[in-house]
């Protein structure tokens, strides 16, 4: 609590000094919340602070707002490879985005489709999937329709592409049996529509293995871990708070790189926080996770 006094009024040890009478490496102590002794001091002394008309404003909960979107380096990334596919006449023409799972892949490939309405749409391959299905789906996302056979379905893609050039975005590429791919190719020949397959690291290898596919990929690029940096932003976008460095890699260190921990563990913070009517994270909270 004197630390939130202190840091909300911007008062100094000095001040909080004159006001409550105790001294400066004692005050110090108490706000680092390093004090050993009786917890009634920091008590008596925010007591004293409010009487001198320092307090803090009526406490507002928090909350997570569900719908943030964090720039990372990956989603850089992803922009630059996307943008670069849909813009100019390629003759290699696939993109490839690989990365372990919770790293945002498929979360950037939706924010950029969101986007990017005219020019790019986001089919997610389910696996179990036949090619005729998986081409209904291209198509209804490229034109709004869902032809029955897989030739229709060729026909109208081409249609609409002579007109509009559209990037075609293969979520969970990896589960898919390497023919898919190769209908794929036939597609991007055919349609010249620009492909991007995103998925797991596998799915560099199965490229590999192929050379006529291999050849094909303008650019390879592979989600990395989220950063220190990236925790920070999120806290302040996520929930209103700025969070100290060194409590941003506990939590950093917790999430191993994945961003779905960190948002699971922002709600937990954010019930500790709103419980103890408090806006502070600190070390103890996240032990607490």
């Amino acid at each position: 609590m004197l630390a939130e006094l202190m840091n909300y009024h911007k008062l100094s040890l000095s001040k909080v000094e004159a006001i409550t009478g105790l001294d400066r490496s004692t005050i110090s102590l108490l706000r680092a919340k390093k004090y050993n002794g009786n917890r009634e001091l920091e008590l008596q002394a925010v007591e004293k602070l409010k009487e001198a008309g320092y307090e803090l404003p009526a406490f507002v909960r928090l909350t997570v707002k569900p719908d943030v979107f964090v720039t990372t380096e990956n989603v850089v990334k992803f922009q630059s490879l996307c943008d670069e596919l849909k813009s100019t006449d390629l003759t290699s023409s696939f993109g490839i985005v690989s990365g372990r799972a919770g790293r945002g892949k498929t979360r950037t490939a939706i924010w950029y489709t969101v986007q990017n309405p005219q020019d790019a749409v986001y089919v997610l391959y389910i696996d179990g999937m036949s090619i005729p299905q998986l081409a209904r789906e291209i198509c209804y996302e490229v034109t709004g329709l869902r032809p029955r056979s897989f030739y229709d379905c060729l026909i109208e893609i081409e249609k609409t592409t002579r007109l509009k050039r559209k990037l075609i975005l293969i979520d969970e590429a990896d589960k898919m049996p390497k023919k898919y791919i190769e209908m794929l190719r036939g597609f991007n020949e055919r349609c010249l529509c620009p492909v991007v397959l995103i998925g797991e690291e596998t799915i560099t290898g199965r490229l590999n293995e192929e050379r006529r596919l291999r050849s094909r990929a303008r650019q390879i690029i592979n989600f990395e871990p989220l950063t220190v940096s990236d925790v920070v932003t999120f806290y302040q976008m996520a929930v209103g708070i700025d969070i100290d460095p060194s409590v941003a890699v506990l939590l950093w260190e917790r999430a191993k790189g994945d961003f779905r921990v960190v948002v699971r563990d922002a709600y937990s913070v954010v019930r500790i926080l709103n419980t103890n009517e408090t806006t502070e994270v600190t070390a103890e909270v996240v032990s607490k996770l």
